[in-house]
Formats: structure tokens, C-alpha cells, sequence
């Protein structure tokens, strides 16, 4: 069964299903939509948290064994799967398959997992979860869906806004949740549960910050270190959530992989550039970006995204900025990744 991220909550309070996917690209909509399935299965009696991330050479048999993990205290297994390229290849895919055909009441498994393409809901592991569970697929807010979410967002801390001034801070974080949600804190912390003004949002959202955040990515298009580091200085100081900035990386290393995957295997360019929505000004950045990596290099760097996306959420211990700031560098000069294919 297929829903829309708007649709789980209704479906979780009827009845838990023994797998959820949640995939997409955006990032603060997927890991809400992770926690209420999680609330919901602590709720059940699934409070034997197992946690498994597909990166490097993962050892498939790890999923099923988790499965095969019984608490002494009877607990019943939530079982995390993140699958952050959302392809598990060949071994991955019979590994869900076995895992859901032998899946038994006392396990409930989420796989949290990227963008699915066209090649992946037709394959036989995404069948399969279809078959037995939920997808959720989580897509970016845009126009008048970005509007609508905002106002949403604003009544749910006690904070209204007219049209104009839902669309002043629509405007100002571009799409991004993650910048909204900390705009909307931050509205909230000022004033308290009040009818804001323009002028309170105008004067409030953080629109230097949030044009840094492009500069830093423009920046890194070009290639220059430097300045690209500078930049993420200031970010560290204005006390700018680390996930908004992963937010940004992932999102030119995304393109800059689909761009190099589609020009490989079908020798295209601008049917890319078109479908990611890239300005003319911009395609030479990105071509400047091209001419120094490759295809599994900007992969190497999404899954070093993930790691640290990991680390902000408490899953995995380390210092994001200085993974940040790694991912920078690489990125100015991806054969730091020649290791990879």
C-alpha cells in the first residue's frame, strides 16, 4: 500500500503494518514521518531498537539476523533499515525479500531509504514491501503546498500570519523545512503565540544566513576551498543548524550525481540540466564540478552526508561540522575519493 505522507498518521492509529518505507529527498518531512512510526511501534511493544546502515560492503546477513535477535525480556524488534542510495543492489534486494517473506509479528522493520527512481519501483524488493506494508514517499513542498504547510506549521505553535506573511517566509527559505521549521522556532521564541506582523517576519528570518547557505554551495560548485570554508566559518558562528546545511550538500551532490550517471549511460546533458531545474547562469558552475569528479566520488560524498546527518540525530557519535567540512573539501577536490569507482 502506497501513501502520501499526509495519510500515515490516520493509517498507523487504524493498524501497524509489519514494514514501512519511507523515502525522499527532504529530509525534515521523511524523519517525522520515521518518528511516528516509531512512536506508534514503542506503543505496540516494539521497543527493542536495532539499528542497521547500508554503506561501504554491508553484510546483508546482518538484516536477517536482527530479525532472529529475541529480547530475554519477550520486547518485540523495531528494526531500522537506512538504505540512504535507495538501491540494494542484487544481494540487498533478495535479503528484503526473505527477510518479509519470513517475517514474524514479533518483528517490524523500517527502511528509510533516498529518492526511489523509475528502475526501483519496478524492482521485486520494492514489490514486495508494497505487498506486505506501507510505502511513503515524501516529496518536496512547492507553491501553494509549501503554503499551506507553513500556515500549518505557524497554528501548530500558536503563531498566525496573513497570506502575505506566510508568503514572505515562504520566500525566504526556498523550500527548505528544515530552514523553515528553525525560522518558525525562532518566530515563536520572540514573540509567543501572537497574529505576526510583516514587519515581525521580515525583521526576523534569517535571510544572511540563509543566502550564506548559497554561497557556500556556489562556492563549492567552482571549486574554491577557500572561500567555501570561510563561509561555513560564519555558518558554524550564526549557530546555523547543521542539518540545513547537509540539506544543501546533498542536494548539488545529488544533481552532480544524476548529472554524471545520465550523461554516462545515455550521453546526455541538458535534458538533466532541465530536469533538475538548473538556470543557464548556473550550468557552468556545474560543469566545473563535473570536470574534477566522477559519478562514484559524488556517491562517496552522499553517503558522507548521510554519516553525518547521522551523527546531528544522535545515532552515531562524532563531530558534524568537522565531517562537514571534510565533505567541503572533497568536494573542491574529489580525488580525495579516488578510491572509489
Amino acid at each position: 500500500m502506497q501513501l502520501d505522507v499526509n495519510q500515515l498518521s490516520s493509517s498507523l492509529n487504524k493498524k501497524l503494518a509489519p514494514v514501512y518505507l519511507v523515502s525522499g529527498a527532504e529530509p525534515l518531512q521523511q524523519g517525522e514521518a520515521v518518528d511516528l512510526i516509531r512512536q506508534q511501534a514503542r506503543n505496540a511493544g516494539f521497543v527493542n531498537r536495532q539499528v542497521l546502515h547500508v554503506e561501504g560492503q554491508f553484510d546483508w546477513n546482518q538484516l536477517y539476523a536482527a530479525s532472529l535477535n529475541q529480547s530475554l525480556f519477550a520486547e518485540k524488534n523495531l528494526i531500522e533499515l537506512n538504505l540512504p542510495t535507495a538501491k540494494p543492489g542484487r544481494e540487498g534486494s533478495q535479503a528484503i525479500e526473505k527477510m518479509l517473506d519470513d517475517l514474524s509479528a514479533d518483528n517490524l522493520l523500517i527502511i528509510v531509504a533516498g529518492k526511489l527512481d523509475g528502475s526501483a519501483k519496478k524492482s521485486k524488493w520494492f514489490k514486495s514491501i508494497d505487498q506486505h506494508g506501507v510505502v511513503v514517499q515524501v516529496w518536496p513542498l512547492v507553491d501553494d503546498k509549501l503554503l499551506r504547510w507553513l500556515d500549518h506549521r505557524l497554528k501548530r505553535k500558536g503563531l498566525k500570519a496573513n497570506a502575505q506573511g506566510v508568503k514572505l517566509l515562504a520566500d525566504s527559505v526556498e523550500g527548505n523545512l528544515l530552514a523553515a521549521d528553525q525560522e518558525i522556532e525562532k518566530l515563536h521564541t520572540l514573540f509567543g503565540p501572537v497574529e505576526l506582523s510583516i514587519e515581525d517576519i521580515s525583521n526576523t528570518v534569517a535571510d544572511n544566513a540563509r543566502y550564506d547557505v548559497f554561497k557556500l554551495t556556489d562556492s563549492l560548485l567552482l571549486g574554491d576551498a577557500a572561500r567555501a570554508l570561510q563561509i561555513l566559518k560564519g555558518l558554524l558562528g550564526e549557530k546555523l543548524a547543521a542539518p540545513v546545511v547537509l540539506w544543501a550538500l546533498m542536494r548539488e551532490l545529488r544533481i552532480l550525481a544524476s548529472l554524471s550517471f545520465e550523461e554516462k549511460t545515455m550521453g546526455r546533458r541538458d535534458a538533466t540540466f532541465k530536469k533538475h531545474r538548473i538556470w543557464d547562469s548556473k550550468k557552468n558552475s556545474y560543469m566545473k564540478a563535473l570536470s574534477r569528479g566522477g559519478l562514484g566520488q559524488w556517491q562517496a560524498m552522499i553517503q558522507a552526508c548521510a554519516k553525518a546527518e547521522r551523527v546531528t540525530k544522535g545515532v552515531e557519535t562524532g563531530d558534524e561540522w568537522l565531517m562537514i567540512e571534510q565533505i567541503c573539501l572533497a568536494f573542491c577536490e574529489p580525488k580525495r575519493f579516488n578510491n572509489q569507482p
